[in-house]
């Protein structure tokens, strides 16, 4: 009785420490995301920022990592969506169109973001593919960004599993400087709670 007990101890000592482990994993993971951020704001080839401002720059404020905004979200493509005109900062529309919906649960209760694409007239061979999925939520304007935060993915996930993690939601240009035209975020994609993840405001 003694040695399985023993046993049990150390199988469950080692299962805590390996998620510790991955915990420590995934911050480490976004704070390298953080320090990218603040790198390219103060590369004067990449930064929307000033000369002057670039000077003054110490870095983003970013939300404390939680990996509970690191969520599951099941894909649900909308083939026959068409192309619509999204209106930007400037008073402007560029074209998109609905890739699909992305369904998840935070906190117990579900909800759904839509995800674009930009429709372009022409595009370059080998030109990157990015998913738009911008949002508004209940810090815009408070302690975020008053138009919104932006995700986005590189290329088109595979299958319908796919991973929304709101820790690394980044600002549009446009809050750093008039002279960018940003898309507004679309109605749909306005949602009804606080997430306390990504960067706050500037």
């Amino acid at each position: 009785m003694i040695r399985k007990l023993i046993l049990l101890f150390f199988a469950l000592n080692g299962f805590l420490l390996s998620v510790s482990a991955q915990e420590e994993s995934y911050v480490n993971q976004i704070k390298k995301y953080q320090e990218e951020q603040n790198a390219e704001f103060r590369d004067p080839g990449h930064s929307p920022l000033t000369a002057k401002e670039i000077k003054k720059f110490k870095g983003h404020e970013f939300f404390p990592i939680n990996e509970k905004y690191r969520v599951n979200a099941r894909f649900e493509p909308t083939p026959d969506s068409k192309p619509f005109p999204l209106l930007t900062s400037k008073g402007t529309t560029t074209m998109y169109k609905q890739l699909g919906n992305l369904h998840f649960t935070l906190d117990g209760k579900e909800y759904t973001l839509e995800a674009y694409l930009q429709v372009k007239r022409f595009t370059a061979p080998g030109e990157k593919i990015y998913v738009f999925l911008p949002l508004i939520d209940a810090t815009t304007g408070v302690s975020t960004y008053g138009a919104g935060r932006y995700l986005h993915y590189e290329g088109i996930p595979e299958g319908n599993a796919w991973v929304i993690d709101f820790n690394k939601l980044y600002n549009p240009y446009c809050a750093y400087s008039d002279n960018y035209n940003c898309p507004v975020v679309p109605q749909p994609n306005h949602l009804p709670i606080a997430i306390e993840a990504g960067v706050k405001g500037y």
